[in-house]
């Protein structure tokens, strides 16, 4: 049984009707048809060039410290700058993406996202690199959440994890590819100025595949887009999954904080060298390749529960084992982290799609990403405190360690997030 033929939720203290709207549109792509896969390509070529340039920060963070001569703190408020405002613009950007429609919402974004990278890559002093980060943020959050919701409205339930999990594929090649990118062009005698100046073409073409390929069709929803409905409609969706997105929020704010300080610890705290730590970074991405749709298909077959509890029990001890294993095995928990956080991440936002309503997909996903972005963007500059501290060393370890512990709570409590979501199948 579908989300859209269910009429209850069950679990809770009174059954409550779903508030998952039924589908208005019939789903007539798939990942067995021309069309779906033609719809899926563009999409998933869209955010690889969505992320080109606004993935460098983390891993060019070495680089950028040693130019500005950063402390932990600074280069804390580098990686908060561009994730806050990234969580500030996902709602309101997706509001408007349901408004006018998703297709001018990602072109424009794709475009201004080209022209803030050549704007960073001439930054002359830290305050500068700081707002234009600010900036990038901002424009970022033009992209997931309406092509999201394109997505969903193309694809049905039964194949819905599936597509969103190949088109995450675009996002995880591009923080692999774009830091190796990166690295080679330093390497090869440039600065970390360097990729934001070359790679800004990128975004840019996408912008015109994306206004030529994507429906130019939008139909405003006939029901009323008040404040106080758009309110009531996404509460609504908090009810139905809140405690298993909440769970998955605490995960996403610990993993970012340790992410953006991965590469700073690798060379730091581990010896590694840059260009190398840099290369390092990307292998998680390369990993949420397979990962992402791998999670994606089975959320299907297997519930968005499962899959999401899978990924959270793995995050904590793979960055534990990142901390503890000699130089030459580090892949090995990279990878660890690659998967995890394909599965969590991926199958987090289907959850999150198949439980709003459909004219409302781009602003509720808006909400979770303003929630997701924010604690990651918060819990960046704590670490960056903690490591001035106490250093680095000792800041990432004991973090990791706090991360294992919520994993083995979430395997305990699991059976507090098992009311009935909206993503499972009957079984």
């Amino acid at each position: 049984m579908t989300v859209e033929d269910r009429p209850v939720v069950a679990g809770t203290t009174a059954e409550r009707p779903v508030v998952v709207a039924a589908e208005a549109e019939a789903g007539t792509a798939t990942l067995r048809n021309r069309r779906g896969w033609t719809f899926l390509m563009a999409f998933t070529s869209a955010h690889f060039a969505h992320h080109v340039s606004n993935s460098l920060l983390n891993p060019l963070l070495p680089f950028i410290r040693d130019t500005f001569l950063l402390s932990y703190s600074q280069s804390g408020l580098l990686v908060s700058a561009f994730a806050l405002s990234l969580g500030l613009s996902n709602a309101p950007i997706g509001a408007l993406a349901d408004r006018i429609g998703a297709r001018p919402v990602i072109v424009v974004g794709l475009f201004l996202t080209g022209a803030i990278s050549v704007a960073l890559a001439f930054s002359g002093a830290y305050w500068q690199l700081l707002l234009l980060l600010v900036v990038m943020g901002l424009i970022a959050g033009s992209y997931h959440a309406p092509a999201a919701a394109l997505i969903a409205r193309a694809f049905p339930p039964r194949s819905r994890g599936g597509a969103m999990g190949f088109h995450i594929i675009g996002g995880h090649l591009s923080f692999f590819v774009a830091p190796l990118v990166a690295a080679m062009m330093i390497s090869a005698g440039g600065t970390w100025r360097s990729p934001y100046l070359w790679l800004a073409f990128a975004p840019v073409l996408a912008g015109v595949a994306v206004w030529v390929l994507a429906p130019k069709d939008h139909q405003r929803p006939a029901t009323s887009l008040g404040r106080l409905a758009v309110f009531r409609e996404v509460w609504g969706v908090v009810q139905l999954v809140g405690p298993m997105v909440s769970a998955s929020i605490v995960f996403q704010m610990v993993y970012a904080a340790l992410l953006a300080f991965t590469a700073l610890y690798l060379v730091d705290a581990s010896g590694v060298p840059a260009a190398l730590a840099a290369v390092l970074f990307g292998v998680p991405q390369l990993v949420g390749v397979l990962a992402s749709p791998l999670g994606g298909s089975l959320s299907d077959r297997l519930g968005r529960r499962t899959v999401i509890l899978v990924g959270m029990a793995l995050l904590g001890p793979s960055f534990v084992a990142l901390t503890l294993v000699p130089n030459e095995l580090l892949v090995v928990p990279f990878v660890g982290i690659g998967i995890a956080a394909a599965l969590r991440a991926t199958v987090t936002e289907v959850l999150v799609l198949d439980s709003a309503p459909v004219h409302r997909r781009a602003t509720v996903l808006g909400a979770y990403h303003l929630l997701a972005q924010h604690s990651g963007g918060l819990g960046a500059p704590l670490l960056g405190v903690l490591a001035a501290t106490i250093g680095i060393n000792a800041a990432y370890s004991g973090v990791s360690w706090a991360l294992a512990l919520c994993s083995v709570l979430v395997i305990v409590a699991q059976r507090a997030l098992t009311v009935k979501s909206a993503g499972d199948d009957d079984a």
